[in-house]
C-alpha cells in the first residue's frame, strides 16, 4: 500500500532528528518518491532530490518510488592520485521501481547542479561502449568532413554490408565504392590475415569493394556493383571536391603503365603485371597513410570542439554565477506588520533599486495618538498663562529681597545702638515720673535733705534714691546685653528674608516650568507611539541588510566556488574527448593503417597474379 502525505508529516514530526541519509533510507524503505516528499513538506523538487544525491556515494545511485538518482562527484587526478571532491550536479530519470531497471533507449534524463537547479534534459542513447563510441564519433558532420577531406577522390571506405554496420553510406565517407559485400572469404583468407584479425576485419566491418579483376591491369573491370566504376566517386562524391591529386579521378592514376598504349603495347605483360603491383604497393601506404591521417584529424577537430564548448559553458556558468551574485546582494528591505503599524517599501521592478519607504500607524494607534495631540494643545495653551498665575509670587519674591536688603544694610553694633536707644527712649518719661514721685515722697516726710554715708566711693544719698538708681543701672545692663542680641539677630533676619526671596522667585520659575509638564507628557505620548509605528521600517530594513550580506557572503562563496568548477571543468581531465583521443590514437598506433594496408595487399594480391613472385624476392 502507498504511503499517504499524512503518513509521511507523522512520520517526520515523530523523528524530527533524523538525518537526510536516514530519511533517505526510509524514503527507499516506503517507495517515496522525491516528488511525493517534496509535495508533502514544501520544498522544490529539485532541492529534495539535491540533499538526496549528497547521501549517495561516489559511483552508486538510489531509487526511490518512481525515481532513479545518480550523483556526480567532482573527481580529480586518477589511480592511485584519484580525488573525490563535492557533489557537482547529479541525473534524475523515472524508472518502474525495479533495482535491475536500465533504461530503454530514448529515456529522458533530468540533469540538474548541485544545489538542486534544473539545467538540461538529455536522452539514453544505444551503445555507449568505446566502439559503439567510435561509430557515434564518425557520424558526427565535423569527423566527415575531415575525413572527406584528407581521402579525397575516393567513392567510399565503408561500403556495402559494412557501410550498413557502421551506420554510413558511400556519401558520407567516400574511400572505397560499391554496394557489394565488399571483401570475399577467399580474399580474406589469401591476405595472411589471422583467424583473429580476419574476425576482427570482416565484409561488414570494412569493405573496399569487389569485381572481376583484368587480367591485363589487376583492375576491377566488371562485377555487379564494382569494377572499375568502384574505383571511380559517384556524382555525389565528385560534387564534393573530394580529390587525391589534382585531375585525378579516381583512387589509382591512370595512364601509369596501364589503360595507355605505352603499357599495352611496348611492355610485355609480365612487366606490365609488375607495374600493378607497383600500384597495388602505393595504394597500400597511401591508403594507410590517408585512413589514420583523417582520424588523427578528425580526433584534432573533435578535442578542439569539446574545448571550445567546455569554456563557452564555463563563461556562461561565471556570468551566471556573477548575475546571481549582484542579485543576492542587492538590498532588499521586508514589508513588516506589527501591533502599531505597517511599513512598504517600493521597488523599481526594472533595476531593483529602492525607490521609496513608508510607514502607517495601526487605526488603533492613530486614534490615541490623536487624542493626545489634543492634550498637548490643552497644556500648551495652560503654559502659556503660567507667567501670570504665578505673578504674586514674583512681586512677594521682590518685596522680601527689599526687606531683607533692609535688614542687612546696617551693622549688628548700629541696630544694638538703635535698639538701646529706643529702649532708653521708652523708658525715660516712666524714669522721671517715678523719681518725681519718689522726692515728692521724701519731702512730705521731711527727709529730703537726709543723706547717708553709702561707704567707699559711693555719695551720701537717701537708701530709696539709692535703691532707685541701683534699679536702673542694673536695668540699663540688661538692656545693653539685649541690644547686641538684637543686632546679631537682626542681620540673620535680613538674610532670612533675602532666602526666602529667594525661594519665591524659584517657585515662580517653577511653577511656569511645570505649567509645561502636560504639554510635553502628552506630546511624549505622541512621540512614542510614532516611534512604535516606525518598528516595521525598522524591523525591514534590518532584515534587508541581513539578507544583503548574507546574499553577498553566498554570492561571493557561489563565485568562488564557480572558480573552482570552472578550472576543473576547462581542464585537461574535463575537457578530454574519449573519442577524440581515439580517434587519434587509432591514427598513430599504425594498428590501423597495418590493417588497412594488409587489407589492400590481400585485395592486390587477388588481383595481381604476379604478386607471388615479387614477394619471393622481397620486391
Amino acid at each position: 500500500m502507498a504511503v499517504t502525505n499524512a503518513q509521511i508529516v507523522e512520520f517526520l514530526l515523530a523523528n524530527p532528528g533524523m538525518s537526510d541519509a536516514d530519511i533517505v533510507a526510509a524514503m527507499e524503505t516506503y517507495k517515496i518518491s522525491p516528488a511525493q516528499m517534496a509535495e508533502t513538506v514544501g520544498i522544490p523538487e529539485g532541492t529534495i532530490s539535491a540533499r538526496v544525491a549528497e547521501t549517495v556515494p561516489p559511483g552508486s545511485s538510489v531509487i526511490l518510488g518512481d525515481t532513479i538518482i545518480v550523483p556526480q562527484y567532482r573527481t580529480t587526478g586518477s589511480g592511485e592520485t584519484q580525488e573525490i571532491g563535492e557533489l557537482e550536479s547529479f541525473a534524475s530519470s523515472k524508472t518502474t521501481g525495479d533495482p535491475n531497471y536500465k533504461a530503454p533507449v530514448g529515456t529522458p534524463v533530468q540533469i540538474y547542479s548541485a544545489d538542486g537547479q534544473f539545467v538540461d534534459t538529455v536522452k539514453t542513447k544505444k551503445d555507449l561502449s568505446f566502439f559503439g563510441g567510435i561509430k557515434e564519433a564518425l557520424k558526427d558532420p565535423v569527423v566527415l568532413a575531415a575525413l572527406g577531406a584528407v581521402t579525397a577522390g575516393a567513392t567510399g571506405l565503408f561500403s556495402g554490408a559494412g557501410a550498413a554496420e557502421a551506420g554510413l553510406t558511400a556519401a558520407d565517407l567516400a574511400i572505397g565504392g560499391g554496394s557489394s559485400a565488399g571483401l570475399t572469404s577467399a580474399q580474406l583468407a589469401a591476405s595472411g590475415l589471422s583467424a583473429s584479425e580476419i574476425a576482427a576485419l570482416t565484409a561488414q566491418d570494412l569493405a573496399i569493394g569487389a569485381g572481376t579483376p583484368s587480367a591485363t591491369t589487376g583492375l576491377l573491370t566488371s562485377g555487379a556493383a564494382g569494377g572499375a566504376a568502384a574505383l571511380t566517386p559517384t556524382a555525389t562524391q565528385a560534387a564534393t571536391g573530394a580529390t587525391l591529386k589534382a585531375g585525378a579521378s579516381s583512387l589509382l592514376p591512370t595512364n601509369v603503365l596501364t589503360g595507355a598504349t605505352l603499357g599495352t603495347t611496348l611492355l610485355p605483360a609480365a612487366v606490365t603485371t609488375t607495374g600493378t603491383g607497383l600500384l597495388t604497393k602505393a595504394a597500400e601506404s597511401v591508403l594507410g597513410k590517408a585512413v589514420t591521417g583523417a582520424l588523427t584529424t578528425g580526433g584534432g577537430i573533435l578535442q578542439a570542439q569539446t574545448s571550445k564548448e567546455a569554456a563557452q559553458k564555463a563563461q556562461s556558468a561565471i556570468e551566471a554565477e556573477t548575475a546571481a551574485a549582484k542579485a543576492a546582494a542587492q538590498f532588499r528591505p521586508v514589508g513588516m506588520t506589527t501591533r502599531f503599524g505597517t511599513s512598504e517599501f517600493k521597488v523599481d521592478p526594472t533595476t531593483g533599486r529602492l525607490t521609496s519607504a513608508a510607514y502607517t500607524l495601526s487605526p488603533e494607534a492613530k486614534a490615541a495618538q490623536d487624542r493626545f495631540v489634543k492634550l498637548a494643545e490643552a497644556g500648551l495653551t495652560q503654559a502659556e498663562g503660567a507667567q501670570k498665575a504665578f505673578e504674586p509670587l514674583q512681586t512677594g519674591a521682590q518685596s522680601l529681597f527689599a526687606l531683607g536688603n533692609k535688614y542687612l544694610a546696617q551693622t549688628p553694633e548700629q541696630v544694638a545702638q538703635d535698639y538701646l536707644k529706643s529702649q532708653m527712649a521708652l523708658l525715660q518719661p516712666g524714669r522721671e515720673l517715678e523719681l518725681a514721685n519718689l522726692q515728692n515722697k521724701l519731702q512730705q516726710q521731711g527727709r529730703a535733705g537726709l543723706s547717708v554715708a553709702m561707704g567707699g566711693t559711693l555719695g551720701a544719698t537717701t537708701p530709696e534714691l539709692q535703691a532707685l538708681y541701683n534699679a536702673r543701672a542694673q536695668q540699663e545692663a540688661l538692656l545693653a546685653a539685649n541690644a547686641q542680641r538684637e543686632g546679631q539677630q537682626n542681620v540673620l533676619f535680613g538674610a532670612g528674608l533675602l532666602g526666602t526671596g529667594a525661594t519665591t522667585m524659584g517657585q515662580y520659575y517653577g511653577g511656569q516650568q511645570a505649567a509645561y509638564s502636560p504639554y510635553t507628557t502628552a506630546l511624549g505620548q505622541v512621540q512614542a507611539l510614532e516611534g512604535a509605528g516606525q518598528q516595521p521600517l525598522t524591523m525591514g530594513i534590518d532584515l534587508g541588510k541581513i539578507g544583503a550580506t548574507t546574499g553577498y557572503d553566498v554570492g561571493r562563496l557561489g563565485l568562488q566556488g564557480t572558480g573552482q568548477s570552472v578550472a576543473l571543468a576547462t581542464g585537461p581531465a574535463a575537457t578530454n574527448n574519449p573519442y577524440a583521443t581515439a580517434l587519434s590514437a587509432l591514427g598513430s598506433s599504425g594498428l590501423l593503417s597495418s590493417g588497412v594496408d594488409m587489407a589492400a595487399k590481400a585485395i592486390g594480391n587477388q588481383l595481381d597474379p604476379g604478386s607471388a613472385f615479387r614477394t619471393a624476392i622481397n620486391f
